[in-house]
């Protein structure tokens, strides 16, 4: 682990005073005359969950951590604070990587360097025009993210008409809920012999699982959460899908629901009878309430909620109520759970492995789509697992990793070398992954580690699950960080990009940043086969430029290396995009745009 030294890294230090310098750019002080918007404290504690008490990494003393709310145009400064005495932290602005300041995605190793013990770092996010949206904010550091996380909403810029009309806005965040804790977690993953993590013991919606009844539960926090709403009107439901593993599926007894947003941007409507989202995604919904004379006739005001994982060895489950508040009906909440479910939520893969695909478009039409004879590369990615120093033999003997054609990258790996973040390793030294090493290796480049891609080009990417050696399948909620893509779908069997392009002619695919790898079948009949893909494709441009991490959103998969590092641009694009008086106090660990208690940081603000 990278803790502070005051040690500076003088071959990097050195090695930045050759990139010529930019007058333009002067940090400022961020001192006593100086506030943020928003402060987050990361500290690590006691936290009752799910009726019990778990050690856990929180911002601001609470899972999750409180709501953000930005506003399209305007910039919005977030100070995080590091108070965990043995460990670094991060945060990530989840969907929103292209609007945060150079070395502020919350990737460490990748975009910046992490936060140490008792120092804090000053994110700048500025959403653009088209962003009002759902999105979220997590730690990127280890398993913090599976408490370490909050709501980010994006609202609209001021004076500016929202596109659907709702009357009240409720947020739906839901995590997964570990029996063990995190360092135990992290240490198995990465264990040789490999130790799993164990399944999830349950769901948790806005900080309480639903799994006991409200006379049963011990405390508020097994307990269904009350979703208060009144008759005759629209809420704007954001389901929001904080978890660490587990794939959701969500329906609310006698009612419909109507799709309006997808990972941040708004879609056409689209009406549904529930709402399914694995780690990372975002769905926004419109709820219409019953009227009072549809409540009377039905003689009830309280109508359950029910969501539920899939495709896991367990499934955890809980209940929420939807609660009106109207008069001339009984007032009491109903004190025990459903004896039969009320809910229907599909069981059968071949109906929710088509939810919503080919269907969601953006809500304003988008002409910027590349077409398929635009396509410069396709980048075929199989991911499967790897037995690391062992075998498998009915059970693995040895550790195991997630590859990307035969390549694993996680923090932990890397950071053993200790090696600086591969943006600044690209200002200070213009080292990036060499291209026609990569085009002859599968896509990535051998010495770095990173998969370069140049400006101009148009990707396809597509995501191939394989059996591996024990002949499981999962599903993998895919995450780009950068700029949002287009989802070109996903199915079972072999990618036609030809077949596909067809379902293109009159549909234009919404723009996303986290899309589900589907599992179609829990095993295969050989070792190593490979079933089921999930395609994008990506303009890279000047304004794109960077390093990304596009990653399987399931924490304890990206611990075990189901992450990959693209490199966008060459070191004098890089070096170019953002003026060297900028970089400076980025370059070291705890450099000077870092503070402390005693410190105040040299800040670039690049929005301004």
């Amino acid at each position: 682990m990278w803790l502070r030294s005051d040690r500076l890294l003088a071959g990097f230090i050195a090695a930045a005073s050759l990139i010529p310098s930019c007058l333009s750019a002067t940090p400022i002080r961020h001192g006593a005359d100086w506030e943020p918007e928003y402060v987050l404290v990361a500290t690590a504690g006691n936290i009752t969950i799910n009726c019990k008490s778990r050690y856990s990494t929180i911002l601001n003393g609470t899972s999750p951590g409180p709501t953000l709310h930005l506003q399209e145009g305007k910039t919005t400064w977030v100070r995080v604070w590091n108070r965990i005495p043995d460990d670094n932290v991060t945060v990530h602005w989840h969907g929103l990587t292209q609007r945060t300041a150079p070395f502020a995605d919350g990737t460490p190793l990748v975009s910046q360097w992490p936060i140490a013990p008792n120092e804090f770092f000053d994110y700048e996010i500025h959403p653009e025009p088209g962003d009002a949206g759902t999105y979220f904010y997590h730690s990127h550091v280890g398993f913090h993210s599976v408490t370490a996380h909050g709501l980010l909403i994006v609202d609209e810029a001021k004076n500016a008409t929202k596109p659907y009309d709702y009357d009240g806005d409720i947020p739906l965040f839901f995590s997964d809920d570990y029996p063990r804790e995190d360092e135990s977690i992290e240490e198995g993953l990465t264990a040789n012999p490999f130790v799993w993590s164990g399944e999830p013991s349950a769901v948790v919606l806005n900080g309480q699982s639903g799994n006991a009844s409200l006379s049963n539960a011990t405390d508020d926090t097994c307990k269904p959460f009350i979703i208060n709403v009144k008759p005759g009107k629209t809420y704007r439901l954001r389901f929001v899908g904080g978890t660490a593993i587990s794939f959701l599926m969500a329906g609310i007894e006698g009612h419909d629901l109507t799709i309006i947003e997808a990972d941040g941007h708004y879609t056409k409507p689209v009406d549904t009878s529930y709402v399914q989202f694995g780690s990372g995604q975002r769905y926004s919904a419109l709820l219409r309430t019953k009227t009072e004379v549809e409540l009377l006739m039905e003689g009830k005001r309280d109508f359950w909620m029910r969501y539920e994982a899939r495709d896991r060895p367990t499934n955890p489950w809980g209940w929420a109520i939807v609660h009106y508040e109207c008069i001339g009906l009984e007032p009491e909440l109903p004190q025990d759970l459903p004896e039969t479910q009320p809910v229907p939520l599909p069981t059968n893969v071949t109906e929710y492995t088509q939810w919503m695909e080919y269907t969601l478009e953006a809500l304003t039409p988008d002409n910027n789509f590349p077409r398929l004879e635009e396509v410069t590369r396709t980048v075929y990615i199989t991911m499967n697992q790897m037995v690391m120093d062992g075998f498998y033999n009915g059970s693995i003997v040895g550790g195991l990793d997630w590859v990307q054609n035969n390549l694993s990258w996680s923090e932990g790996d890397y950071e053993v070398g200790h090696a600086a973040p591969y943006l600044v390793q690209a200002y200070v030294t213009g080292q990036t992954p060499d291209y026609d090493a990569a085009i002859a290796n599968g896509g990535w480049d051998p010495q770095t580690r990173a998969w370069p891609a140049r400006i101009g080009e148009v990707l396809d990417i597509v995501w191939l699950s394989n059996s591996g050696p024990t002949r499981g399948f999962d599903n993998h909620p895919m995450h780009a960080h950068g700029e949002h893509y287009y989802d070109l779908g996903s199915g079972n069997g072999t990618y036609d990009a030809a077949r596909n392009e067809l379902k293109f002619r009159d549909y234009t695919p919404a723009r996303r940043d986290t899309t589900m790898l589907y599992r179609y079948s829990s095993s295969s009949a050989e070792p190593y086969h490979t079933a089921g893909w999930r395609a994008w494709r990506i303009r890279v441009t000047k304004d794109n430029v960077g390093a990304w991490l596009l990653h399987c959103h399931v924490l304890g998969h990206m611990i075990m290396g189901m992450q990959t590092v693209w490199v966008f641009g060459d070191g004098d694009e890089l070096a170019t995009h953002i003026p060297q008086p900028y970089i400076e106090g980025y370059l070291e660990f705890g450099g000077s745009a870092y503070g402390n208690d005693t410190y105040d940081p040299l800040v670039m603000h690049w929005f301004d």
